[in-house]
């Protein structure tokens, strides 16, 4: 039976595990962070729109390495919601689901733009109805349009307590931008920890 959305339990929860981990986390934080950020400050002098395929090269770098990050996150974030503790070799696993996870998230990506050019509310509502799309590509190995119409089930009900919950993590990220970006090293674990832990309680059978 699907579970509820904890909004500030979840968040304790994320806490709780950035808290007893943090050395781990800000280690982890700084390496994918710091070539992403280099990356995306250089990305900054280049054209928004551009038809010179170096340039075209480059964005398309800086988003397949935002994804895989965020995907390593997920997978330790998972793993700390389902043993408390993440082990390195656990990443092998994620070889096989490189390919899918990248098509998922295109096609995410994509139809949050097209809805937020349609008034934005589309978009809003497609990003919090299948936030958890690649979470089921990680967790469960489905292809990406399965994925999808599980992440719909999922949040079916929910949606305005996971739209709260979305608006609570943003509100988190961005007072972690204040003291120069370095907050973001705590919010960020935090963050997803707490998503995952979400994702938990309303998948079946967790």
């Amino acid at each position: 039976m699907k579970g509820r959305v904890r909004i500030r339990g979840s968040l304790a929860f994320g806490w709780r595990a950035f808290r007893q981990n943090t050395l781990f986390f800000m280690v982890l934080l700084l390496a994918m962070g710091i070539p992403l950020a280099i990356l995306n400050v250089s990305l900054k002098e280049l054209p928004l729109i551009s038809t010179n395929p170096s340039f075209l090269f480059l964005r398309g770098v800086a988003w397949i390495l935002g994804v895989l990050a965020a995907m390593v996150l997920i997978v330790i974030s998972l793993s700390f919601c389902d043993r408390g503790s993440f082990d390195f070799g656990q990443l092998k696993g994620m070889k096989p689901l490189l390919i899918p996870y990248l098509i998922g998230s295109l096609l995410l990506s994509v139809l949050v733009g097209v809805g937020m050019a349609l008034l934005v509310a589309p978009g809003v509502y497609i990003a919090v109805r299948y936030q958890f799309m690649p979470y089921l590509i990680v967790d469960r190995g489905m292809k990406p349009l399965e994925a999808f119409k599980a992440a719909g089930e999922l949040s079916r009900g929910s949606w305005m307590n996971l739209f709260l919950f979305l608006l609570c993590l943003v509100g988190i990220n961005f007072l972690g931008t204040i003291p120069l970006g370095l907050g973001l090293l705590i919010t960020v674990p935090v963050a997803f920890i707490a998503h995952a832990r979400v994702y938990r309680d309303l998948s079946p059978g967790q």
